[in-house]
């Protein structure tokens, strides 16, 4: 007797059944709710989704899998660069380290050069930016060994001046670069950096006051991206950032000796609640 197909309405002798599996297999790649019977057609054709589904859901984990293995392989890769270092073979040195910053922005999907701090925003691996900032130090360093490596040197003088303030290590880059611009063979590059990074990208000297035992609290962050794509971005907010990096560094320097940061520590918590709410909107 020929009926109705519930997936087509085509006219049909008879009807296949799906298992259960299968339609849960169909129905989570957006399917909608499958029938428990269709015509030899549909069936052909739904078959055919399952396997493609199945085959992207495969290839997903096989590249999920690989980033995994990528991820881990990158200490091996730093400490293979460490070790040029200390044997002053630093081309090597550089191949490692170029290596390192490539297998990071494949990781995160980024384009060649793409890397930035806003990656590793709320994330767990946001300590790897002491890394990064570590790794474009060096090269800015061996860069600058070579005459013909100029805009190599800038560029990573440019990325060392994005991540270097999300690291504890600051101030002692800071302090070093000033004194290697004083040999540097490009002291105008190195002058260019020590510029960049001291044009109200610092850190949050007071926040960062009141979390020294959190380094990497992700307060700390909000408050950086609110200063840089809030603050800076309008001429009010430019006078009040330059307004607190004149005055604000002795602030945290008594705050750091003082239980005051005790009370203050909910409140910037509060306050980076509410940036960060609104930041959603």
């Amino acid at each position: 007797m020929s009926q109705s197909c519930p997936q087509c309405g085509a006219p049909t002798d008879s009807l296949v059944s799906i298992e259960a599996g299968t339609r849960l297999a169909l129905q989570s790649t957006g399917q909608g709710e499958i029938p428990t019977q269709v015509c030899q057609n549909c069936y052909g054709g739904l078959m055919s989704q399952v396997s493609q589904g199945f085959k992207l859901r495969q290839e997903t984990e096989a590249r999920n899998k690989n980033k995994v293995m990528m991820w881990k392989n990158r200490v091996n890769l730093i400490k293979q660069a460490r070790t040029h270092m200390q044997n002053k073979s630093y081309s090597q040195a550089a191949v490692s380290y170029e290596k390192y910053l490539r297998l990071i922005e494949v990781v995160y999907n980024l384009e060649r050069g793409g890397l930035e701090p806003k990656v590793f925003s709320n994330s767990a691996r946001s300590k790897e930016m002491t890394v990064i900032a570590t790794v474009y130090w060096d090269l800015m360093r061996i860069y600058d060994s070579n005459a013909g490596y100029g805009d190599r040197m800038r560029s990573s003088a440019q990325k060392l001046s994005m991540f270097l303030p999300f690291s504890p290590l600051y101030p002692d880059v800071i302090r070093k670069a000033e004194q290697f611009q004083r040999s540097a063979r490009n002291p105008h590059i190195v002058k260019e950096f020590l510029r960049m990074s001291r044009s109200g990208k610092g850190p949050c000297f007071i926040a960062t006051a009141v979390f020294e035992n959190e380094p990497w609290a992700p307060e700390l962050f909000i408050f950086r991206k609110f200063r840089d794509e809030v603050l800076k971005t309008n001429s009010v907010g430019r006078v009040f950032v330059k307004f607190y990096y004149r005055y604000s560094p002795r602030l945290a320097h008594r705050l750091a000796k003082s239980r005051t940061k005790i009370i203050l520590k909910p409140m910037l918590r509060a306050l980076a609640a509410a940036i960060k709410a609104t930041d959603r909107r």
